[in-house]
């Protein structure tokens, strides 16, 4: 009955299918995650997303538990990427150099500054909206007007290219 409820978005579903499952969706989120405050923003952005889009959940996809479970751990896993991704850009842009040399270093975000040249300046915005910002894709497409599949594509292919332009031991190592 709720998950019929839940297909055909019925309020009171979400609010049910919370109360039902609220705790557990918490857990998956904090155990990738690790941060109670982004574990819940988590889960509420996963069930306000799927409220949103009314067509995500059909019954024949399975138990309604199991496929909120997948959205709110896919939606983890991904903020985890963003922020590691995030990380590594920040590290490399404050980095000293090795030798503690201030040249290097000023080399180094020279050759930032460059590589973020190469892009196309709707590559470039989105780059700095979610990396400088920390804007996250459905903000970023609402800002930019454009559908999220866009903008996701577009960082994509902007990251692509930027690590096309530095070494393995640089930046934007994939590793």
């Amino acid at each position: 009955m709720l998950a019929r409820a839940f297909v055909n978005r019925e309020a009171w579903a979400y609010d049910a299918a919370y109360r039902a499952h609220g705790g557990m969706l918490y857990s998956a989120a904090l155990q990738v995650l690790r941060d109670a405050g982004d574990a819940a923003d988590c889960v509420q952005d996963v069930l306000l997303r799927l409220w949103r889009r009314g067509d995500a959940y059909r019954l024949e996809r399975g138990a309604l538990r199991a496929f909120l479970a997948v959205c709110v751990r896919n939606e983890a896993l991904s903020r985890l990427r963003k922020a590691r991704g995030r990380d590594r850009i920040g590290q490399t842009l404050d980095r000293p150099s090795a030798t503690g040399d201030i040249a290097a270093s000023v080399v180094d975000r020279e050759s930032i500054r460059g590589a973020l040249e190469t892009l196309t300046p709707k590559q470039r915005e989105t780059i700095e909206l979610a990396y400088m910002r920390h804007m996250t894709h459905e903000e970023i497409a609402s800002k930019l007007g454009e559908p999220t599949g866009t903008v996701k594509s577009r960082l994509s292919s902007a990251l692509r290219k930027l690590r096309e332009t530095f070494t393995p031991e640089e930046a934007f190592d994939a590793g």
